[in-house]
């Protein structure tokens, strides 16, 4: 073979060959790309978690501090003279109340800053629990929302890690709440001072407030619609019931009444006559009794429970307390009329707490509504 045959045939062999290309460099680099988009995520999750636990301690501040705003009102309320119901007080200095709130929130911190409130970011107003809103405004107020932040106007915003490679160098965080004061949920022991108790039915009637009641007549519709408790002393009967007033009458009482709890506490009710325990209620009357505008020129005010609606029959046995109204009671008759008329007062608030249902009466410590 010759050798320029020689070299075509080495020159095709070696075209043949498959071409080995170097990648090593292209790999290099969408490996670095790769790992600089997981850092960057890893980066943002990280500054996320942060902002989160930032706004869970905002919300525990903003919490905290509408529920001392509210308590504030609950004392204003109870520090009001006899016969002021809450619902026409006008609210003229808020001062007490905005203090309550910010000196809680500066008390407390989110990501090591303390808290202080914008006045903005107070607000004052009535409580609907129907709607669920709050209306703004000075008269008959029972909530206070707040609104605690960390952002461009209160605080300084959350400062970031590690998002800053992104762009993202802080986050603003903002957290609100709302609390109220709501329908008297429970009586501490020797808060309750009558042994009556209201059916659900009269509330029925939206005009329930300043409507007349008869604690005694009961089975008696529309204004009868009550009945005696022993509270939880048994057997329900005129002896215990006589017994419990006895107690009751002496200042300070010798009978101290037991916590009642809206949606917990059972009552026993008599259902039956009880004839016997007038003379002794007359004394408990006439030992409580204070001048205020009624028809017979006193009233005796009492708290007592509302148990679930009964249709107006007499009641009898143990039946749930829903929740606690106000009355006054401005007449007590014994024989031959044996007679206990009242009126529902509105507007009261007692030293319990709320959550119970709304009967005219709030509790004086608030829970949180939003």
């Amino acid at each position: 073979m010759s050798k320029a045959r020689l070299a075509q045939r080495i020159g095709q062999a070696i075209c043949r060959q498959p071409v080995i290309h170097d990648t090593r460099g292209a790999v290099a680099v969408t490996v670095a790309i790769v790992m600089v988009v997981l850092f960057s995520f890893a980066a943002l999750a990280l500054d996320i978690s942060n902002a989160m636990i930032a706004r869970n301690e905002l919300q525990n501040v903003a919490d905290a501090s509408a529920l001392a705003g509210a308590r504030q009102l609950g004392v204003i309320y109870q520090a009001l003279p006899a016969g002021t119901p809450y619902t026409t007080y006008q609210l003229s200095d808020a001062s007490a109340v905005v203090n309550a709130a910010t000196t809680v929130a500066s008390q407390n911190q989110a990501r090591g800053v303390a808290i202080s409130l914008n006045p903005a970011d107070i607000v004052i107003g009535v409580w609907n629990s129907g709607p669920r809103t709050l209306t703004p405004g000075n008269v008959g107020a029972t909530g206070v929302r707040v609104t605690a932040r960390r952002d461009g106007g209160a605080n300084g915003p959350v400062a970031t890690w590690l998002a800053g490679i992104m762009g993202i160098n802080s986050m603003n965080v903002v957290a609100t709440a709302t609390a109220a004061l709501t329908g008297t949920g429970t009586l501490l022991p020797g808060e309750a001072n009558a042994p009556f108790g209201l059916d659900q039915l009269i509330f029925d009637n939206p005009a329930y407030c300043n409507t007349p009641i008869q604690f005694y007549p009961t089975n008696n519709p529309p204004s009868g619609c009550a009945g005696w408790n022993t509270f939880l002393e048994n057997p329900p009967n005129a002896n215990t019931e006589r017994q419990i007033v006895q107690g009751l009458t002496p200042s300070p009482p010798t009978y101290v009444t037991p916590q009642i709890s809206s949606g917990v506490t059972s009552l026993e009710y008599i259902g039956g006559n009880v004839a016997s325990a007038f003379p002794s209620l007359i004394n408990l009357y006439l030992a409580k009794r204070v001048p205020a505008a009624s028809p017979s020129g006193y009233c005796w005010n009492v708290t007592v429970p509302v148990y679930a609606n009964q249709n107006c029959t007499n009641p009898g046995g143990p039946l749930m307390t829903i929740g606690f109204a106000s009355a006054c009671v401005w007449n007590v008759q014994g024989v031959p009329t044996q007679q206990i008329d009242a009126t529902i007062t509105c507007g009261e608030v007692t030293n319990g707490a709320g959550g119970g249902g709304n009967f005219g009466t709030l509790g004086s410590i608030p829970g949180l509504v939003e």
